[in-house]
């Protein structure tokens, strides 16, 4: 009398008549593991029947498959130190590979990224940094048609974002700035009648960039681009204001200016007219603390009246004051007091989107102009016209002053020679030799900056 059929442990709607010899399963052919002549339903039930198996055989079993078991240890502990031997191996193999790999990239990291006889590249661009890479900016354009009489109106997130009226049939958006997350979009027609009609939602995602990527210390752009950031600091007076706007309108250049909370209340108007002439404005804190102990012991280290809560609501505080006097957004740019922050300060600022700002060091020269320096006796105290030879002692480094982003201030306690006097002549010499001078903005790619490890502290 045949056995009968039974279905497989994995595949019911298989039958079969083999059974695993350690557990008893029911196991078709696709599940089945021979050794010996014996069928198992898995590596784990062969396991433990062979460790039973050779127990068996030292304590003298009679059973036939423990003393062919047994026969076969030396077999089999063999096959195992192969096996064993060669997952060694190939574990080294991806092992070297993968270093292999990782040092290929970083040679080519190290390499210039635009490489030319006159062109040494970026300064310190480490590839393998991957935080500083990441979508600044994303927009998008949304066009459609509709009858010229009907309203259309863009909406981002349930807030109305732009409306605009059809022209001969067509309408569109254009430049739609996301933002960071989950963005709605719902593009509604509204009819003389007040009958609204959705023409289109969109959901998408844009990421929010990286802590990692917004805690760097920005000191200097592109080496391999004759342009230069001419950025002002505001702290507690506007001294200089009027004639520094004067001069950069008369020479239409357009600057980033750094204003504390204390600047903005005290000196709206002065605000309003900076934005009027086409600068952008930057977080410089609310009150000009002291966020390091580098005046005190010439380290780095967070002062202790220096929380997270309290640097946050100095950022917070000023961003409010700006919106609230302009009812515009400051730049997601700080630039910390007396230049005092550590890794620790820049990432609290970077939880809130801010980038820190320094100015250009190198080969032992600074782009920070001492201007705030009015002691006479100082060893910093330099004159108007030192500081200009310095400034443009820079066209003469390694790298010229590519990428240089120069410290002024809006204030001077300077009265007989204020430095802010040298402008028109530091703006002329430069354009003589090919440098352009930018704000931040699109046009000056921030992304693309040095960032310095720590930072160098020498302004007020």
């Amino acid at each position: 009398m045949s056995r009968p059929y039974h279905s497989c442990y994995n595949h019911p709607d298989v039958k079969t008549r083999s059974k695993c010899f350690h557990c008893g399963k029911y196991i078709c052919p696709d599940c089945e593991i021979k050794f010996l002549s014996r069928s198992f339903c898995s590596a784990s039930c062969l396991s433990s029947e062979l460790i039973q198996s050779i127990a068996a055989g030292f304590k003298g079993s009679e059973k036939k498959f423990s003393r062919q078991v047994f026969q076969h240890t030396k077999l089999l502990a063999s096959i195992v130190f192969i096996l064993f031997s060669i997952s060694i191996i190939t574990v080294s193999i991806i092992r070297l590979n993968r270093e292999a790999g990782m040092s290929r990239l970083r040679q080519s990291a190290r390499r210039p990224l635009v490489q030319h006889k006159d062109t040494p590249g970026w300064i310190n661009a480490e590839l393998e940094h991957m935080a500083e890479s990441m979508v600044e900016q994303n927009t998008i354009d949304i066009r459609g048609t509709a009858a010229d009489s009907v309203i259309i109106t863009l909406r981002i997130n349930d807030r109305i974002d732009r409306v605009t009226l059809p022209q001969d049939g067509k309408f569109q958006f254009n430049d739609i700035a996301l933002d960071y997350g989950s963005n709605t979009i719902s593009v509604l027609a509204l009819d003389t009648y007040g009958h609204t009609k959705l023409l289109e939602k969109l959901t998408l995602e844009y990421g929010a960039p990286s802590l990692d990527y917004l805690s760097r210390n920005v000191t200097r752009g592109p080496v391999n681009q004759k342009q230069l950031a001419l950025t002002f600091d505001g702290g507690a007076g506007d001294g200089a204001v009027q004639d520094i706007l004067a001069i950069l309108s008369d020479k239409n250049i357009k600057c980033t200016m750094f204003l504390t909370g204390r600047f903005l209340k005290r000196y709206p108007d002065q605000v309003r007219k900076i934005l009027e002439h086409g600068h952008k404005v930057g977080n410089h804190t609310w009150s000009h603390p002291h966020l390091t102990t580098f005046a005190e012991n010439g380290a780095h280290k967070t002062a202790e009246s220096i929380t997270r809560k309290t640097l946050q609501t100095e950022l917070l505080r000023t961003a409010e004051k700006f919106k609230q006097i302009t009812d515009n957004n400051m730049l997601k740019y700080w630039r910390a007091p007396f230049g005092e922050h550590n890794p620790e300060i820049r990432r609290w600022a970077a939880e809130l989107g801010y980038t820190q700002i320094g100015w250009t060091i190198t080969e032992g020269k600074t782009m920070d102009a001492l201007d705030w320096v009015s002691d006479t006796t100082a060893s910093i105290y330099y004159t108007s016209e030192q500081v200009l030879e310095r400034l443009l002692a820079f066209d003469e480094s390694r790298y010229g002053a590519n990428g240089g982003i120069i410290l002024m201030h809006l204030d001077t306690q300077r009265k007989q020679d204020p430095v802010h006097r040298i402008l028109p002549a530091f703006i002329d010499s430069m354009k003589t030799r090919g440098y352009t001078l930018q704000r931040f903005q699109k046009c000056f790619p921030i992304s693309l900056y040095h960032c310095a490890a720590e930072p160098v502290q020498s302004s007020q």
